[in-house]
């Protein structure tokens, strides 16, 4: 029970504080009442309950949560940052690759999660340098997601332990 109480009594104070600065109407804080920031807050309480309890099952979930909602904060403030969809493939294979740290499982997937995403991000660039392979290419930009389909499909049905 302790663990969970942990959780709760961060993400309060973190909603605390978010709701508090929105009544207060604070000038210097009008940018920071968005809903990416209420996922980095739910991440961050995620990741607190994670670091004090040393129960690190939830740390991939607070991670996505953070990464996510830090992308889509700065996706509104920066104009170069990219908004492709790759990113959000990128933002969850970074996170993979940082709970596989704590956690000692997932580093594969983020590594495959990692692979995906540059080859959205570049799969346009990749035409230029590769005329001849250029329809194969269309190919795998537009059919992408049966990928994540296939691999999903082979780790809930053909690799179990």
């Amino acid at each position: 029970m302790k663990k969970q109480s942990i959780f709760f009594g961060v993400l309060l104070v973190g909603f605390g504080i978010f709701f508090l600065v929105d009544e207060l109407n604070l000038k210097i804080a009008e940018h920071l009442y968005t809903w990416p920031l209420l996922l980095v807050l739910i991440g961050v309480a995620l990741w607190a309950q994670c670091r004090i309890s040393q129960d690190y099952s939830n740390v991939l979930a607070s991670y996505i949560l953070i990464t996510l909602g830090g992308h889509f904060y700065v996706s509104d403030w920066l104009p170069f940052w990219p908004q492709h969809t790759s990113m959000v493939v990128l933002m969850i294979a970074l996170s993979f690759l940082l709970s596989a740290k704590k956690s000692k499982t997932g580093l594969f997937q983020g590594i495959l999660l990692l692979l995906i995403a540059l080859f959205m991000m570049f799969s346009n660039n990749l035409n230029q340098f590769a005329p001849a392979v250029e329809n194969g290419v269309n190919y795998l930009a537009t059919f992408w997601p049966i990928l994540f389909l296939l691999i999903g499909l082979y780790l809930l049905f053909f690799k179990r332990k």
